[in-house]
């Protein structure tokens, strides 16, 4: 596992709902996510996880922002505007297939030309028993806390997988 964590603010519950749907029978199952960003998720694209030496991420929910409620394990990335053919029209047809809601891969970026960039690969998705407010994590960046009181969802921090992380997420 990697020494740094990823922090996404603002997932779609309702995502998330359908990815444990799965993988709470199939934990092993690889399902995705697809990020607004119309840039890429720099460290995931630099330096990508895999299944042999995952990236942790934790994820805030679109009507709770400042409370950790999710966490994950990324074993892969993807630059979709990058995508073979053939390895799109698989991916989608995995995406349209076992996470229906999401509608295939799609191009839905807030900014810049209206295209999406990452796919997230992530097993081992799970709902937080005692969520954590995202104060307790240490961004990478600057060493200080990632802001609560956050109102909208939306953008990522990379963070210390720290002692008070780790113990939060080893009492699950």
């Amino acid at each position: 596992m990697k020494s740094e964590a990823l922090f996404m603010n603002g997932v779609h519950e309702t995502t998330l709902y359908e990815i444990l749907e799965i993988q709470s029978i199939l934990p092993e199952q690889i399902l995705f996510l697809q990020p607004f960003s119309g840039s890429p998720i720099a460290r995931l694209r630099d330096d990508t996880p895999t299944v042999d030496d995952p990236m942790r991420l934790f994820m805030s929910i679109t009507n709770d922002l400042s409370v950790v409620h999710y966490t994950a394990e990324i074993v892969g990335w993807d630059n979709k505007l990058n995508l073979s053919d053939a390895k799109r029209f698989i991916l989608d047809k995995l995406l349209k297939t076992l996470q229906p809601d999401e509608g295939g891969l799609y191009d839905a970026a807030r900014a810049g030309d209206g295209k999406s960039v990452n796919l997230l690969h992530i097993r081992r998705l799970q709902h937080l028993k005692s969520p954590f407010g995202v104060e307790h994590m240490i961004k990478t960046s600057n060493s200080l806390p990632v802001a609560d009181g956050r109102t909208t969802a939306g953008g990522y921090s990379y963070v210390k997988m720290d002692d008070f992380v780790n113990q939060m997420f080893n009492h699950r």
